[in-house]
């Protein structure tokens, strides 16, 4: 259950500061403090006094092979533990070449690691209780972090030596470092300020051979979807299943069939009920014959603007780019978490006008009530509950939000141009008394509810298949150096035809019906079966989709990545920009290719079934 994919002290840094609550923040907002802390975080984990301190370490623990695998080994995995005891010659060549140590200059780097203690003694003298004032920053922390094995606290909980197995003379080194106002200074940090470590048994464990032998599997069956879905439409064009009452309609033009006729193929014993029970009834969630539908969907449609397209474009190309900027000096980029999710949080606050709370919670809501909407088919009764409370939570959020806005128009403010404004300003127009602020947050929840974790999983979706096809990705590359969104759209569009977010939607038929689409013969619906449109077969309909399983970026079809016709995805124009933008960002990184291990699969690491983490490598600058 990853939450974030971290690398690298600074990025680690970055992924606390970001989230942390202001009176928790390790950087000082005083200019002078703030310069000072981070000149101090760089000197202590630069190459100098960093080096210095694993150098002096490995020397002193090398040459005791017995005590020096036991240290070695400590925490971690059986296996691994077996291999470090095994190879540890290997190990300690490895070392010794990679530190450049000859096994004699240990007291060559205690005299360097001694002046940096000496700079810490300096400011300390002051009695002050912090590196840089009165309160805990990044400095305290990274000089108690690196200099830990130079005084061994005994709180320390990671993998150094306790003092008692160490040799003598690295004990003598280790009490004087002690008796230094530096050396107290870390005790004190890790017996007063570091909070209590996390239980090891609290904390997931990696996968056994059988969890990964079934995610490999998994990953090699994907690969080959496509296949199936062209098998499928061929031989089954559609497929009864009388038991469970429930049909497959695979080939194009049955589906289209079956799509345009809306009054006989309905959505809302499908989806009502469960938007109801999160009280966000939305036009999408209701059949044509519905008083409702055109009535709300009209006032939807009133408050888009023609320019929103190019807003949009430009919202997401800039802030892409200053999230991608920060991530230049790491060479690797968890896309799913560092940037889809944090960008259309952020979009859903500048274009919607939907601020969120906090981040975190802005992305629980949508994750828990999109999974119970759209993927909850068991309904399970734990993941309805964690919806309705995200629901509830929401709904309050949104009226409080539309309250405030509203008081904000009687005080003679004006109000910022974005969907929610635009919602309050249509409501005060004659003839529009029926459209409440209950109708309003239903709309903005309905608009909202599918954007993060569909698009971030298509996004994923696309790398992923991009990167399974080396020619079509330097194509894509070159795409996204052009910066042609709308050419960059065609590889999205081919991609997730071959890697679907979702391979169809769900219709239902109260009385029998027959589809016959372009063809003679006749296939029947029985009555009261739900339906699975396949749209992700009907993209390999031959007859559509010229030479369908030939990747082909400039195809010219109809694609149903969004569904087809009346119900078709609400946000498929916008997905058009965001998607196109957000990959297109992504292969403009130098050299960019997948992190090789299973944060680099996009499906390896997920949660109700969205993928947390996509991480990929580039040539850092």
């Amino acid at each position: 259950m990853t939450d974030a994919c971290v690398y690298t002290a600074d990025s680690i840094f970055q992924y606390l500061e970001e989230r942390a609550h202001p009176s928790n923040k390790l950087i000082p907002t005083d200019e002078l403090r703030r310069k000072q802390t981070l000149d101090l975080y760089h000197l202590f984990t630069g190459e100098f006094f960093q080096e210095k301190v694993s150098k002096y370490v490995y020397e002193q623990l090398l040459p005791d092979r017995k005590n020096a695998k036991r240290i070695f080994s400590k925490g971690l995995p059986r296996m691994e533990r077996i291999k470090c005891r095994l190879f540890f010659n290997m190990i300690k060549k490895s070392l010794t070449r990679d530190y450049n140590m000859d096994g004699n200059t240990a007291g060559e780097h205690l005299v360097q690691i001694r002046k940096i203690f000496a700079q810490v003694d300096e400011l300390l003298k002051d009695g002050r209780n912090y590196l840089t004032g009165p309160t805990l920053t990044l400095a305290d922390i990274a000089f108690a972090s690196i200099g830990a094995p130079m005084v061994l606290p005994e709180e320390f909980g990671g993998t150094v030596a306790r003092i008692q197995q160490i040799s003598d003379s690295y004990r003598t080194d280790v009490h004087a470092m002690r008796n230094s106002t530096a050396g107290q200074f870390i005790l004190r940090l890790y017996q007063c300020d570091r909070p209590d470590p996390i239980p090891q048994v609290e904390i997931p464990k990696e996968p056994g051979f059988l969890k990964r032998g079934i995610h490999s599997l998994v990953i090699s069956l994907k690969k080959n979807q496509y296949k199936l879905f062209h098998f499928a439409q061929r031989r089954f064009p559609v497929l009864r299943i009388p038991f469970i009452k429930l049909s497959i309609v695979t080939r194009n033009d049955l589906l289209k069939d079956m799509m345009h006729r809306d009054e006989d193929f309905t959505v809302e014993e499908i989806n009502s009920s469960k938007m109801a029970k999160q009280k966000g009834a939305f036009f999408l969630g209701m059949d044509k014959m519905n008083p409702q539908f055109d009535r709300e969907r009209n006032i939807v449609r009133s408050a888009v603007k023609r320019d929103d397209l190019e807003l949009i474009k430009n919202f997401v190309r800039s802030h892409a780019q200053d999230i991608i900027q920060k991530s230049l000096p790491y060479g690797k980029l968890d896309v799913a978490d560092k940037l889809n999710k944090v960008i259309f949080v952020r979009l859903i606050e500048f274009y919607f006008g939907v601020a969120a709370p906090t981040e975190r919670i802005m992305r629980h809501w949508l994750r828990h009530l999109f999974y119970d909407l759209f993927l909850n088919l068991t309904n399970n009764k734990k993941k309805y509950q964690l919806a309705w409370t995200a629901a509830n939570e929401r709904r309050n959020h949104l009226l409080q939000l539309i309250k405030d806005r509203k008081q904000a128009l009687k005080d003679g403010l004006s109000l910022d141009d974005n969907m929610i404004n635009r919602f309050i300003l249509i409501q005060q127009q004659s003839g529009n008394e029926w459209f409440d602020d209950e109708n309003i947050q239903r709309q903005i929840g309905g608009l909202i509810t599918g954007i993060l974790e569909t698009s971030n999983k298509a996004i994923v979706l696309v790398l992923d298949e991009l990167f399974n096809r080396p020619d079509m990705l330097k194509q894509a590359i070159e795409a996204a150096m052009s910066y042609d969104t709308q050419k960059m759209y065609g590889f999205v569009q081919e991609a997730l035809r071959f890697n679907p977010v979702q391979p169809g939607v769900i219709r239902f038929n109260e009385k029998e019906q027959t589809l016959t689409g372009q063809g003679q013969k006749q296939y029947t619906i029985r009555a009261k079966n739900k339906i699975i449109a396949l749209t992700a077969g009907a993209m390999f309909d031959s007859t559509a989709f010229e030479q369908p399983t030939q990747f082909n970026p400039a195809r010219d079809a109809v694609y149903m990545n969004y569904g087809y016709a009346l119900h078709e995805c609400y946000g498929k124009y916008i997905n058009s920009i965001t998607l196109s933008e957000l990959v297109a960002a992504v292969l403009r990184l130098k050299n960019v290719r997948r992190e090789p291990n299973r944060a680099g699969q996009g499906s390896g690491l997920n949660e109700l079934s969205f993928p947390n983490n996509f991480v990929v490598k580039f040539d850092a600058e």
